[in-house]
């Protein structure tokens, strides 16, 4: 639990729930300290904490709410992360698999408490796909620097604003010659800073996307899933068209093009193959 937290608890809590609170502050203090010097013993060069921190999850959230307090830092060329009373945010992110180091701002929902936290989001490869591990801290800037500085990679700054979009389900579709479109497989569909993931594999990198289109049905109902329609170049070189049945396909769209620069068009039922 990070002091600002405690702070914000101690008030709604009174005397003795403020006693109680202090105990599992110093508890944790312990726990981190404990930490540092299993590292140390293990012979481990530590380059960075650890610290106090609270894990939001190792997989992106349209909203977070559950999360885990325990120590952070980097120590033999990896980010881990170390739950005091679950294991199961633990982490251990050899930092050669990281891809981007992001500071945003995140909604968090806590019972009935809604807030917005500052965070660091760190987007890796794992041999289960990508993933996103969250975490706050008390100074997050300090340690997004401290992994930068090791791993060489710079820190992206979001502002007030989260820097992704989703995860969603959505369906992928196949286009034949005719323009015709049929299911593939249903799934996740996540919009990381620079890539569109499905089932947090296939990316669509977003600098290899040329155009988007949104097919849109003729439906009362404003809910009603969509297609975005994605041109973009595969691995090879070769153009190459993907589909994705979602819900809000224009919103997903215009967050795709706040970080690209390629041409949207809208259309309100069959889009013809050569328009």
């Amino acid at each position: 639990m990070i002091p600002e937290l405690l702070v914000l608890l101690v008030g709604a809590l009174g005397a003795s729930g403020a006693g109680r609170m202090w105990w599992l502050y110093r508890a944790q203090r312990r726990y981190v300290a404990s930490v540092q010097t299993e590292w140390v013993r293990a012979g481990q060069i530590v380059h960075y904490g650890p610290v106090a921190a609270s894990c939001l999850g190792q997989r992106p959230s349209a909203v977070y709410s559950r999360d885990v307090f325990g120590a952070l830092g980097i120590t033999d060329g990896r980010l881990v992360f170390s739950g005091r009373r679950s294991s199961r945010f633990d982490a251990s992110i050899p930092l050669a698999s990281i891809h981007r180091i992001g500071l945003t701002t995140l909604p968090v929902q806590a019972g009935t408490l809604s807030t917005r936290k500052r965070a660091l989001a760190v987007h890796y490869d794992s041999p289960d796909g990508w993933r996103v591990g969250v975490f706050v801290t008390k100074e997050p800037p300090e340690i997004a620097q401290a992994l930068a500085n090791e791993s060489g990679l710079p820190v992206h700054d979001s502002g007030g604003e989260r820097d992704d979009c989703g995860p969603a389900h959505a369906t992928r579709m196949l286009e034949d010659v005719y323009g015709d479109w049929t299911p593939d497989r249903d799934g996740v569909l996540y919009l990381a800073p620079d890539r569109l993931l499905f089932n947090w594999r296939d990316p669509i990198l977003l600098d290899d996307i040329r155009r988007l289109d949104v097919v849109t049905k003729r439906s009362v109902n404003p809910l009603a899933p969509d297609l975005l329609r994605v041109e973009h170049e595969t691995a090879d070189g070769e153009p190459h068209v993907t589909g994705f049945v979602v819900r809000r396909a224009r919103r997903w769209a215009e967050a795709i093009l706040r970080r690209t620069d390629v041409p949207l068009d809208v259309h309100l039922g069959r889009k013809a193959k050569n328009s």
